[in-house]
């Protein structure tokens, strides 16, 4: 397994550890006694597929706003291809 990397970014708290089970990673999202681990995984297709547009469903529209800023930011530091899901069928990518 590899070591965990932790960010802060725009307040909040970022854990990752890559390859916790396979190919699936653990990603937490902390921040004061909100923590949301948001299912992430590299896919088939040669990129990591982050999928936080659950959280629409039981946060403000203005914290899920946070999240995926926060999760931007952080795919873009750590220099992989990846989508974004905002949603079921809509995501946003770095070119993936």
């Amino acid at each position: 397994m590899d070591a965990t990397q932790i960010y802060l970014l725009n307040g909040w708290t970022v854990k990752f550890q890559k390859n916790i089970h396979m190919y699936s990673h653990d990603l937490l999202l902390s921040r004061g006694r909100e923590t949301f681990q948001v299912y992430c995984e590299d896919t088939p297709y040669g990129f990591v597929g982050i999928w936080p547009y659950e959280f629409k469903e039981t946060v403000t529209n203005a914290t899920f706003q946070e999240i995926l800023t926060v999760l931007r930011k952080w795919a873009s530091l750590s220099n992989f291809k990846y989508r974004l899901y905002t949603s079921q069928n809509d995501y946003e990518t770095n070119g993936a």
